[in-house]
């Protein structure tokens, strides 16, 4: 997806071992961290995704892309308990499309991106609705920020290949930027930037058959 968000859709925590010679010091608590999801890995194919953003300055539309980010997916319908996807959002990379609208985005009254050059979106959860869509509940952690979210998204799987199964995601999430301490000093007047950015997801990823290596 190159362009905010999964939304901007969608960190995995590496497995710690400590070896005996490594153990912690007497009376400080062990690092426990989550073990690597078992379902299906999937790899994204970059030229047919995309993470794009909509706002308003004075009242006008205005948009925008993230040209590089990187999600981590593992996916199962059937084993949504076990999926998990998390994508790495660099910041620097972000186009309003306008000089001056870019030159502030990255001043510290916004991203601040000496400071904040990543951002992660993160699934604490995915959930399968009646009509067949989903709900990923998630964290975003953003300039130095993390806020619970909600991304809705579609997912279509076309397994027709005889190599790779192909899936292809549309999600669609509008983000509070106050929330993020977004748009600070006269920037945080919403007549001046809203505060509502809507972000669009579309992520086109592949997968070797369930069953193969």
């Amino acid at each position: 997806m190159k362009q905010i968000i999964f939304a901007l859709l969608l960190a995995l925590l590496p497995v710690c071992a400590f070896a005996e010679d490594s153990a912690p010091a007497s009376g400080a608590a062990p690092v426990v961290t989550a073990p690597a999801p078992t379902t299906r890995e999937w790899k994204m194919v970059e030229k047919e995704s995309s993470i794009t953003f909509k706002g308003k300055q004075m009242g006008k539309d205005f948009d925008g892309q993230i040209l590089s980010f990187a999600p981590t997916i593992h996916f199962d319908d059937a084993q949504l308990d076990q999926s998990k996807v998390t994508v790495d959002i660099d910041l620097t990379t972000i186009d309003a499309r306008d000089t001056d609208r870019n030159k502030s985005l990255f001043g510290a009254d916004w991203l601040d991106i000496g400071q904040f050059q990543q951002a992660r979106f993160e699934t604490q959860k995915i959930i399968k609705k009646d009509d067949g869509s989903y709900v990923a509940e998630a964290t975003l952690t953003l300039h130095g920020t993390v806020q619970q979210i909600e991304l809705p998204f579609t997912l279509l799987i076309d397994t027709k290949d005889s190599g790779k199964d192909k899936a292809v995601m549309n999600g669609k999430v509008t983000l509070d930027r106050s929330k993020f301490a977004l748009g600070t000093g006269d920037w945080a007047d919403p007549s001046v930037i809203a505060n509502e950015i809507e972000v669009d997801v579309k992520l086109t990823a592949t997968a070797d058959k369930a069953g193969t290596k």
